[in-house]
């Protein structure tokens, strides 16, 4: 079966020859817009573990509220200090804003906190790809930290050749923030979050999970904050101008 950039499968005996070249060329436009995130002041100083990954220092500060703010809108006027800046936001909305300006730090900073980069890991992106965005997941997460940011590390897999990479320079004993948007959709993407979850618990046994996203029958309630999904209410409530 053959599934499109979002994890749904495509219908059964149809042609996908076209699909894929699109697909091909979709990750190649991906590749190239996150090249442009390149910049040796946030690479130098990092240290690395396992596939090359960021070491992640562990974070023990339990978040004294549930609100986030989407990183695209952290100079609206309507977003509010007291709140975490999350990436659960499409790619572009993201590699865009980076490109421009990359050094976002002293406004993350005047933030409660902030969840680390959710770069996409869709399960028909080659592993180089999938693993690459990981890295730049964690990239960021790292330069900010060590800037003084209060960065909860986010933690994002894929297929199952994804799981020693993933957990690659996350730390142990952590509070750390994982997201489930979209994948409740299918029996088959909701059975590949919760088998990555139960190997990231196993393997992190995190203090505290910071929960996006709808809850998944058979995660661990009991170790979890459950953030409200502020995208719904932005939808609902229509997108204010500044």
């Amino acid at each position: 079966m053959s599934f499109d950039l979002f994890g749904n499968p495509l219908p059964p005996n149809k042609p996908n020859i076209g699909i894929k070249a699109n697909q091909k060329s979709g990750q190649r436009q991906y590749r190239l817009k996150i090249d442009s995130l390149y910049h040796p002041q946030i690479l130098k100083d990092l240290h690395k573990t396992a596939y090359d990954m960021p070491i992640i220092e562990r974070n023990l500060v339990v978040p004294s509220t549930t609100l986030t703010t989407p990183f695209d809108r952290i100079a609206h006027k309507s977003s509010t200090y007291d709140s975490l800046v999350m990436f659960y936001i499409h790619d572009v909305r993201f590699i865009q804003s980076l490109s421009h300006s990359w050094d976002f730090t002293d406004t993350l900073l005047k933030y409660e906190g902030v969840i680390g980069p959710d770069l996409s890991q869709y399960i028909d992106m080659d592993y180089s790809i999938r693993m690459y965005h990981n890295y730049w997941n964690k990239v960021f997460t790292a330069y900010w930290q060590s800037k003084g940011v209060n960065v909860y590390p986010n933690v994002t897999w894929s297929l199952p050749d994804s799981y020693e990479y993933a957990v690659a320079g996350i730390p142990t004993e952590s509070i750390i923030a994982i997201n489930s948007m979209g994948v409740l959709k299918h029996n088959f993407t909701k059975g590949l979050w919760l088998k990555g979850y139960r190997y990231m618990v196993e393997a992190l046994s995190p203090m505290l999970i910071l929960r996006y996203g709808p809850k998944v029958q058979g995660e661990n309630e009991d170790i979890s904050i459950y953030l409200p999904n502020v995208q719904l209410n932005i939808l609902r409530n229509g997108r204010k101008r500044k």
